[in-house]
């Protein structure tokens, strides 16, 4: 590691925006949290529940993490707010916030989304890869829109403050869903379909639209999304990482690794039915970018020409400022009036 970079990461914060963290990722995944704080990340998100999961269930694992980390509060922060996050690099802690990867947990019902905001649910994906009645995932031949629920549930994401995700959406979800948000929403998790052609990643049109709107961009590391022989590696991170940057500014990305240490959960789910493989995915075991590779990736940035005041947004200051312009205290208690 470059003095450089040592000196950058010491000052940086690092946002991750994607650690799975449902039961079924749980038995790899505290062994991981040490190699994400040694690496130099300070923030971790972590998926809570997805749209195969229920409403109870979710919860129930909400408050069985939220307990587990607050045990260990020498080693972690739960954030609620973006100061938190601050606070918690600068205790030498590793922040960690969560959050639902579609509406299932809520049983799309959008009453639900202040109480799971004030549980620490900070974002969500609406839909998740397939229809459902939010809107169109990204594996729909149809790109249908966001339907009227869906436009429900993203005014009152904004009411309550809570981030919108358009990681996993379709198309013309995604971009009913940036049209309709009145403040910045991310993609969280995703990476350049330009560069790659998967209807995981996102277009350019895309694109555009979430910068014109405020919003970030966190490039996805696993190789099916990366290049077309599913390889992983800092270099093909970056074309993605770069090609954003180009198109619509390095202030509209971030990271969303998205590793998958869960290696034989995600077997178990190809396995289970002809879906993946119709469209697109190689079986696991994935190729992805691992944490410990963070260094390399701050001299890659440094090389290709980066500023430090860039490096400094695509590691993590460009999501905590979008997250700032969405989040509210969790003691607060939005009326219908506020925007």
């Amino acid at each position: 590691m470059t003095s450089f970079t040592a000196s950058l990461l010491n000052k940086a914060i690092v946002w991750e925006s994607a650690v799975g963290w449902t039961p079924e990722c749980l038995d790899e995944g505290p062994g991981m949290l040490p190699r994400y704080k040694a690496a130099g990340f300070s923030f971790l998100s972590m998926t809570m529940g997805a749209d195969w999961d229920r409403p109870e269930p979710t919860l129930r694992h909400l408050a069985q993490q939220r307990r587990w980390f607050d045990a260990r509060s020498h080693q972690f922060r739960v954030v609620e707010t973006v100061d938190d996050i601050r606070a918690a690099k600068s205790e030498g802690k590793l922040g960690i916030g969560f959050h639902l990867q579609g509406a299932s947990p809520l049983g799309y019902d959008p009453v639900l989304i202040e109480s799971w905001y004030r549980l620490g649910i900070r974002w969500m994906i609406l839909a998740y890869n397939t229809r459902n009645p939010l809107g169109d995932g990204c594996h729909e031949p149809s790109d249908a829109g966001l339907s009227m629920l869906g436009r429900a549930f993203v005014a009152e994401a904004n009411r309550v403050g809570m981030m919108v995700d358009i990681s996993h959406a379709g198309i013309k979800t995604s971009l009913d869903i940036i049209s309709a948000s009145e403040r910045p929403v991310v993609a969280s998790h995703s990476s350049v379909r330009a560069l790659k052609n998967h209807e995981r990643n996102l277009t350019d049109e895309q694109i555009r639209a979430l910068a014109a709107r405020g919003g970030v961009m966190g490039i996805n590391s696993i190789g099916a999304f990366l290049t077309d022989d599913n390889s992983a590696s800092v270099g093909a991170l970056m074309r993605h990482i770069d090609y954003v940057a180009q198109l619509v500014g390095p202030q509209h990305v971030g990271l969303g690794l998205d590793v998958v240490f869960y290696q034989p959960f995600m077997t178990k789910l190809y396995d289970s039915g002809p879906l993946m493989g119709q469209r697109g995915y190689p079986r696991p075991p994935w190729a992805d970018v691992k944490p410990e590779s963070l260094p390399e990736l701050v001299e890659a940035l440094d090389r290709h020409g980066y500023d430090e005041a860039s490096i400094l947004g695509i590691l993590g200051e460009n999501f905590l400022r979008v997250a700032s312009q969405n989040w509210r205290s969790a003691s607060s208690n939005p009326t219908r009036s506020e925007k």
